[in-house]
């Protein structure tokens, strides 16, 4: 008898151990899976995976401290503490590829913003209900205080190109092409409503995942800020990594960051 309590104890033991193994690997799993996303990228022709950003410490409004030795754009997270007037000069440039906006006055970065994409967050808009960030040279078209995603800035999406494309496709007609050339040469806010899609926006509602249908998430607290300083007509170049380093001239900006943390 008691051998046989002894082998039926080691025997339950045994099953605990592999049900929690087994358990940790499922919980392991599943976190992966929402910590990682497949998508397909046309220009490369293959399978892109997309990491969610790690949001643990980028809530922290205020901080300069660097992670690297060398001072680069994706380490200083605010350069200016206090900005409470509309910017002049002000740019915006959004770099999908690493989930960054870049608020500019001038050649100067003043801020670095995370952000989250549409739900296919690597390729270009094409068309409505397609899930794409849109990629190219906009303006703010519009600001909406009581957006349903707190606050809003509208980007001038479909632009001169798209509308030039849209027309070749047959995805708009000869009238909406014109409604959208008329709108961007008078600084206005383009047609939504065409099947190339619009109301391309960058929003508050958090920055956790790729969650929206193609407009540009920020933080709410971010949205804020951004909203307030950001005055309706300021460009906003959208684009993948590649071009950026001209864009925000790097050379001059890693002197800045040095003279700050001398």
């Amino acid at each position: 008898m008691i051998s046989y309590e002894a082998g039926g104890r080691g025997a339950v033991m045994c099953f605990r151990r592999v049900f929690a193994c087994a358990l940790i690997l499922l919980l392991t799993g599943c976190s992966a899976s929402r910590q990682a996303s497949w998508h397909w990228d046309e220009e490369a022709n293959k399978k892109y995976c997309v990491r969610q950003p790690d949001t643990s410490d980028r809530r922290l409004a205020g901080r300069t401290s660097c992670r690297k030795p060398f001072y680069f754009l994706d380490d200083v997270k605010y350069l200016d503490q206090d900005i409470s007037h509309p910017l002049k000069n002000a740019k915006i440039v959004v770099n999908k590829t690493k989930r960054k906006l870049y608020l500019l006055s001038g050649n100067r970065v003043v801020r670095i913003y995370p952000i989250s994409l549409g739900f296919d967050p690597v390729n270009d808009k094409v068309k409505q209900g397609d899930g794409r960030t849109p990629e190219g040279k906009f303006y703010v078209c519009s600001k909406n205080p009581k957006s349903r995603f707190h606050l809003s800035l509208g980007i001038s999406y479909p632009s001169l190109d798209d509308a030039e494309r849209g027309l070749k496709q047959g995805l708009i007609t000869k009238k909406e092409y014109d409604q959208i050339v008329w709108a961007i040469k008078s600084g206005k806010r383009p047609p939504w409503s065409t099947k190339l899609g619009g109301a391309i926006c960058i929003h508050g509602g958090g920055v956790a995942w790729n969650w929206t249908q193609g407009c540009i998430a920020l933080n709410n607290q971010d949205i804020e800020e951004l909203f307030k300083i950001v005055p309706t007509g300021t460009p906003v170049i959208i684009e993948k990594l590649g071009t950026r380093t001209a864009e925000l001239e790097q050379d001059s900006f890693r002197r800045q960051v040095d003279n700050r943390m001398n």
